[in-house]
């Protein structure tokens, strides 16, 4: 509750200092910024009380949503009120310097209540669907001809209550991947945010993108149910299995700490995967040894994982794959204009993008969900289409 609490206070700063910004001020402008302020207000009252007197399932997609809206609120709420709290504060100091009244403050916080509202607007209804399709070669030494070409479609971070209400934008990007017809897909884990029950009936969208030579995931820190409210060992049980199953059902061969071997253009490859579980810092994965050490070094293997912390740590098994692919990140969700630069980048050291290690690559891809909240700034979901080249 206190984090509500926090929220309810920054709504009261922000409705005292539109109120003092706009006394004296034109008729048409008064109306119009304090109708945006009392939409804001209301989505956030609205939302609180849908989520806190909800006494159905935690998990059900609606309501899981209703946690990364709240989000965006939180967002909305905390930056607009900090940033016109911010100019308020510096226009009294100045004042008092000068002797004189900062008549500027007040226009400005009028416009910085717009800026944010509009940008995070943005980020809601438009940035969080602008999939982006990103294609990337990947040059591996040693590559048997027969492969060169091959494509990976490569998606991660679905986080499925994401989509709740918008499930046709979900079959519109699962659909354009299917059109790619790539040779593999790779999914990169979490399918869910707090439990199974949010995967709905998404295993029938998924199912839609297949690879001609398979489809492979591996779930992510969140899909075992450690997110869960009040999750115990019972819940997690439970949920890794109702995972397994729905993911199975989209068509995947879920790779927990497992190795396959599959033979596509008459060339034999291996697609491994291993487990990773935990919260943020308290991080674990699975056994690099006992899913890599069986295969032969002269086999192309791809190596799926969720978080690319873990990739590395492959190296204890006496090699790296020649190529890991890996999500977790999101990209933060958030970039300066051109994703140049992303918050993301403070927390992991491989966050986005094709990363290079003694001949071996690792791809990340920022996701297609959102989780935290439902809204994305500068970092576009992703689908990546990658394609090996043969190298010497």
């Amino acid at each position: 509750m206190f984090f509500y609490l926090v929220l309810l206070v920054a709504d009261l700063i922000l409705w005292h200092i539109l109120i003092r910004a706009l006394k004296g001020r034109n008729i048409v402008l008064w109306f119009a910024v304090l109708l945006l302020k009392a939409a804001v207000t209301a989505a956030f009252v609205t939302l609180f009380f849908r989520i806190v007197l909800y006494r159905g399932e935690f998990a059900e997609p609606a309501n899981a949503f209703r946690q990364i809206q709240m989000g965006v609120a939180a967002l909305l709420l905390i930056t607009s009120a900090g940033a016109c709290l911010t100019v308020s504060l510096i226009g009294r100091l100045a004042g008092s310097v000068m002797k004189r009244e900062m008549k500027w403050t007040g226009i400005t916080n009028i416009i910085l209540f717009i800026l944010v509202m509009l940008f995070v607007a943005d980020g809601y209804f438009r940035q969080r669907f602008d999939i982006r399709t990103v294609r990337q070669d990947v040059t591996v030494p040693g590559l048997n001809q027969a492969l060169d070409g091959l494509t990976i479609a490569l998606i991660g971070d679905l986080h499925l209550s994401s989509w709740h209400g918008d499930y046709d934008r979900l079959d519109e990007a699962i659909t354009r991947v299917g059109k790619e017809k790539p040779d593999l897909v790779l999914n990169t884990g979490d399918f869910i945010t707090y439990g199974w029950q949010e995967f709905g009936m998404c295993d029938t969208i998924l199912s839609k993108a297949a690879g001609l030579a398979g489809s492979f995931a591996v779930e992510g820190n969140h899909d075992d149910g450690t997110y869960y409210p009040t999750y115990d060992g019972r819940y997690g049980d439970l949920c890794r299995e109702m995972v397994k199953r729905s993911i199975e059902k989209s068509g995947y061969t879920l790779l927990r700490d497992t190795a396959v071997i599959i033979s596509h253009r008459g060339v034999r490859m291996a697609v491994a995967g291993v487990e990773t579980h935990g919260h943020h810092l308290d991080m674990s994965y699975g056994d690099f040894e006992k899913v890599l050490n069986p295969l032969p070094d002269s086999l192309f293997t791809i190596l799926l994982l969720h978080d690319p912390e873990s990739w590395l740590l492959s190296a204890v098994s006496g090699r790296i794959p020649q190529l890991s692919v890996a999500g977790h990140t999101h990209g933060f969700q958030a970039a300066i204009p051109l994703g140049i630069w992303s918050p993301a980048s403070l927390i992991h050291e491989r966050w986005k993008g094709l990363y290079e290690f003694k001949g071996s690559h690792l791809y990340v891809t920022s996701g297609l969900g959102t989780m935290g909240m439902a809204a994305r700034f500068f970092m576009p979901p992703e689908i990546v289409i990658l394609t090996l080249k043969t190298g010497r």
